[in-house]
């Protein structure tokens, strides 16, 4: 009976750190549906898809870590939260060598995943929550098996100074959180070997922050002129009947999925949902392109933008 006693025990503190852990990041994590447009080896033209990824939110603005690979090619992402609302999602930057990438999301006050402290050790309980094969929000966990595996990646690059676990990763659950019996995020799950069975990959918390700051660094320098327009945005395909009704030069735009708070932007009435087709007179198909556009200009300058709303064309003129 004593023995029984304690086995029960032991049952009780295991499911009491998952459920703990569980729990703690649930909120903050994330479901990612991605439309794909890439275009294949043998044709000229575009080859549509789409896949599930998943992702967790590390700062209450709006922003959100996930896997590089998840949102490849990616010509629509939304995310979908906890509490059920949807958004679109733009991309803020990514750093494929170490498979990780930035979204943002129009929301704030959001939930937050805690970020872990103490090094991890081989043979410590972790928590991997993701959606695999579509099963939104699933729980798994296991052990710590190994710690600064190389992977190589067929046809990409070689990863370094992975986690390994025993805990079981599926499709959809790349760019979940792995975090401790606490439900502090140690790393982001990467990847799966197919006919391997207990084993599976994450991207450890430290090498996660030294790419937030590359991609962050990479944005700064994107915009030294010191101007912007506020907004985030993805390129969307324009509905061919109003391309030709407004004799669009492009079959894309770039639509509006966040606009800041006393921006340009904002102060020019644009919303989240515009997609904007132009901007002086020069196409704007996706963010690029706009971005460009609004590095040509100072503080004070107006520009010109020209986008779709609810069907119609209209124009607008924004101060930066």
């Amino acid at each position: 009976m004593a023995i029984f006693e304690k086995d029960t025990e032991a049952l009780d503190a295991y499911s009491h750190a998952v459920i703990t852990a569980a729990e703690r990041v649930g909120p903050a994590v994330v479901r990612i549906d991605v439309e794909h447009e890439r275009y294949g080896r043998f044709t000229a033209r575009p080859e549509y898809g789409g896949g599930i990824g998943s992702g967790f939110i590390y700062s209450s603005d709006g922003q959100i870590l996930t896997n590089a690979h998840v949102v490849e090619y990616a010509r629509r992402i939304r995310v979908t939260l906890a509490d059920g609302r949807t958004f679109d999602a733009g991309l803020v930057g990514s750093d494929p060598s170490v498979d990780v990438a930035i979204l943002r999301i129009g929301a704030d006050r959001l939930p937050v995943a805690e970020l872990g402290k103490a090094p991890l050790r081989v043979g410590q309980l972790v928590v991997a929550v993701g959606n695999p094969y579509g099963l939104n929000w699933t729980v798994t966990a296991g052990v710590v098996s190994a710690l600064d595996r190389t992977l190589d990646v067929p046809g990409k690059y070689k990863m370094e100074h992975l986690i390994q676990t025993d805990t079981s990763i599926n499709p959809g659950n790349s760019g979940g959180p792995l975090v401790d019996s606490l439900g502090r995020v140690v790393g982001i799950t990467t990847a799966m070997m197919p006919m391997a069975q207990g084993l599976g990959f994450s991207v450890p918390l430290e090498t996660v922050k030294d790419a937030i700051v590359r991609i962050m660094q990479k944005q700064e320098a994107a915009s030294l002129s010191g101007v912007s327009l506020g907004v985030g945005g993805m390129r969307v395909l324009i509905d061919e009947a109003l391309r030709q009704k407004y004799r669009l030069r492009s079959r894309y735009g770039m639509e509006i999925v966040e606009v800041r708070r006393e921006s340009p932007a904002e102060r020019a009435q644009l919303r989240r949902r515009d997609v904007i087709v132009s901007a002086d007179e020069h196409v704007v198909a996706e963010p690029k392109d706009l971005q460009q556009v609004v590095r040509s200009h100072g503080a004070g300058d107006r520009i010109v933008l020209g986008f779709l709303r609810e069907g119609t064309s209209r124009k607008v003129t924004a101060v930066l």
